[in-house]
């Protein structure tokens, strides 16, 4: 269910058409990148944007790994290692996942709704250290709101099941955000979900928090 309700309904309608991948993710995904967004908005660290922007990009969040419609499923659901050619292989999901949203649904080219699908495609695996694809963009260079769904991409990533691994526990999930395993995030987003990552556990995926941890 699109979360988003606005004057682009319209074009959203026009995203039907694009295919959503969400192998590596539990069914609560959008759920938790909307619940991040309002609240990392509401704690002013996405003051450039207004609630209904927010609004959009929490539902523009599902089509993040789109261009991954573009590779083989032999290398998408691959249960050993990858070679490195396949990881670049893998890499190009962001620059596809560009290039469909673009293909797919020109109409929607100049307005804010294509520019956010554009740039969440593109960036999502971009690192606050420079160190992520397909661009090496650091800091602020990388979208802010973009940085909260990539945070969300990998904390809903870990903790769902795969092909090659057991679902990760919620807080474990966590510590490995903010311990730098998943590679770097703008600190003041780490402050912010350290705050709230119990409550992820509980709002968004309906667990109660293990007292031990698990």
């Amino acid at each position: 269910m699109m979360i988003y309700q606005s004057q682009y309904v319209p074009f959203l309608r026009l995203l039907a058409g694009v295919p959503i991948v969400d192998a590596d993710h539990t069914p609560h995904f959008q759920s938790l990148a909307h619940y991040l967004l309002k609240c990392f908005g509401e704690q002013g660290l996405l003051s450039d944007m207004s609630k209904d922007e927010i609004n959009l990009a929490a539902t523009l969040s599902v089509y993040h790994d789109i261009g991954k419609s573009m590779l083989r499923p032999t290398l998408l659901y691959k249960t050993g290692p990858l070679s490195k050619e396949e990881q670049e292989q893998v890499k190009s999901h962001t620059e596809w996942g560009e290039f469909l949203i673009d293909l797919t649904i020109p109409e929607l080219r100049g307005t804010t709704t294509h520019r956010f699908a554009c740039e969440i495609c593109r960036y999502h695996h971009e690192r606050w250290d420079g160190s992520g694809y397909p661009d090496g963009l650091r800091g602020d260079e990388i979208p802010r709101y973009v940085q909260v769904i990539a945070l969300a991409d990998c904390y809903d990533a870990l903790v769902a099941p795969r092909s090659y691994k057991p679902p990760v526990p919620h807080k474990e999930a966590a510590g490995m955000i903010l311990s730098g395993e998943c590679g770097a995030f703008c600190p003041a987003l780490l402050k912010a979900f350290a705050g709230c990552a119990d409550w992820v556990q509980i709002v968004v995926y309906g667990k109660e928090s293990d007292p031990s941890g698990c």
